[in-house]
């Protein structure tokens, strides 16, 4: 069996001096990677540069793999590329960058036009990876983006910074199977990311890409406590933010009320009141049932066994968010006893 990898995702909207403390423990610890969310808000209006944050860790680790979880809109893709390459050469090729389609929330607000978000994504990686690759000026006309006589003479280390798609919907998957260096996935149920890993291995071999190399992220929210039930209140009051609603509806064959249909992080504006009460209202919706069937949740051994049940069904790295109700204690119980168990 391939080595299995464990990340550590930073807590949102973290000052960028204690994220700084926060990676290089992960790199202590032995953590493979470290990630955090692009934000220019969140369900809290505090948000730093993770870029800016993590070009300075490159200055104060020398192993650990460093990702952040980005959108194509916020960025030209030229002043991207840029940037990446830059980050890149600062980390000795630590960086990974994970793409997404995007939030309302850090769009909205901003005047930034969200729109058409996988057919950009689309067209801003092959411009990314086409500034890279060549050396010579050249023109593009897209949907999004015009480019003439354009050439980028900053270049990663290795001629590519790998690019993680995150995605759970078809059209996304095979995005993500066909263009991607690794897949990201949104935390759901063993029996839901097999479905999905099938897909991705499928596309991605009828491509003509190989599977060697190619990670499986399972983007997932822990809580250890010396027992389930304590463990589960740590993440009851939280249900909005580690269970996606569609997801959910198709774990248990359900319908949730008709005012939530189509509402999700993707959409929500948590600068306005109403928003961030309903996104709220919605995880009330979501059973105890499904807080475990979505989580890490529960003894340092059930931990264990459910890691095992999603190597069982494909997921090769694991990006934890430690929920937990002491994270001091859980996060020594996590990296001297979960994770040493799969080394």
């Amino acid at each position: 069996m391939n080595r299995i990898k464990f990340g550590i995702v930073a807590p949102a909207g973290e000052h960028p001096k204690r994220l700084l403390d926060f990676i290089m423990r992960a790199e202590g610890s032995e953590f493979d990677s470290f990630w955090a969310g692009d934000h220019m808000v969140f369900m809290r209006p505090v948000a730093y540069d993770v870029l800016s944050t993590i070009t300075a860790a490159a200055l104060t680790t020398r192993k650990i793999s460093m990702g952040s979880f980005t959108d194509a809109h916020k960025y030209h893709p030229a002043v991207l590329a840029q940037r990446l390459a830059t980050i890149d050469h600062l980390t000795d090729g630590r960086f990974i960058l994970g793409l997404g389609l995007g939030e309302a929330m850090n769009l909205d607000p901003f005047g930034i036009k969200w729109d058409r978000p996988l057919s950009r994504m689309v067209e801003s990686v092959k411009l990314i990876r086409m500034l890279w690759e060549k050396h010579e000026p050249f023109d593009f006309e897209g949907e999004f983006f015009r480019f003439e006589k354009a050439i980028l003479g900053s270049k990663p280390t290795k001629g590519n910074v790998p690019i993680y798609i995150a995605a759970h919907r078809d059209k996304s998957l095979r995005v993500a199977a066909e263009m991607s260096d690794g897949w990201i996935t949104l935390p759901q149920p063993p029996r839901l990311f097999t479905k999905r890993r099938k897909r991705v291995e499928e596309w991605r071999i009828s491509s003509g890409k190989n599977l060697d190399h190619f990670d499986k992220c399972l983007y997932i929210f822990i809580s250890i406590a010396d027992d389930k039930e304590s463990a589960f209140k740590a993440l009851e009051n939280f249900k909005h933010t580690m269970i996606w609603s569609e997801l959910y509806e198709e774990a248990y064959g359900i319908t949730l009320p008709k005012e939530y249909e189509g509402f999700n992080y993707m959409n929500v504006i948590t600068t306005d009141t109403r928003d961030r009460q309903k996104i709220v209202d919605l995880g009330n919706e979501f059973s105890k049932e499904a807080v475990f069937d979505f989580t890490l949740s529960g003894s340092a051994n059930d931990c264990i066994k459910r890691i095992e049940e999603y190597i069982d069904v494909g997921v090769n790295h694991f990006l934890i968010h430690n929920f937990s109700a002491d994270p001091d204690w859980s996060y020594k119980v996590l990296t001297e006893r979960v994770i040493p168990h799969f080394r």
